[in-house]
């Protein structure tokens, strides 16, 4: 009877793992459902602490260090290839720079790289809160 079972369960398993937003908060499944963020949205995320996503800066250090949106990591848009690891493929993943064009460039590269749930927020120059300096 296990036997007959096994075929279904590994079906099954195969369907769960395809669902690109399985299990995440109602909040995040419209972010990916509509394949955009606005400011108060992602403001919402950090102040909520979702751990459901992964914030990206997209530019230099140098830009990084001169003032970032809080929880996001740093990783230049040139070395995301090279750094790949350090992102999770199970999470949303919100790539911005000063302005969006680099960040266009991350979230195709990612895409590339076969991460299905990633956004481009734009840039700084859109974010209407404070900066982490």
């Amino acid at each position: 009877m296990a036997k007959k079972l096994i075929p279904f369960i590994f079906v099954a398993l195969l369907l769960q793992s395809n669902c690109a937003h399985k299990g995440f908060s109602k909040q995040i499944e419209d972010i990916i459902e509509k394949k955009n963020i606005s400011a108060a949205e992602l403001k919402k995320l950090i102040d909520k602490g979702d751990k459901d996503y992964v914030l990206i800066d997209v530019r230099s250090e140098g830009e990084y260090k001169s003032g970032y949106i809080a929880t996001a990591i740093n990783i230049p848009y040139t070395k995301i290839q090279e750094r790949i690891e350090e992102i999770p493929p199970n999470k949303l993943i919100i790539v911005y720079c000063k302005v969006g064009g680099r960040a266009e460039v991350a979230r195709k590269k990612l895409t590339e790289l076969g991460y299905e749930n990633v956004i481009n927020f734009g840039g700084t120059n859109s974010w209407s809160y404070k900066l982490v300096k």
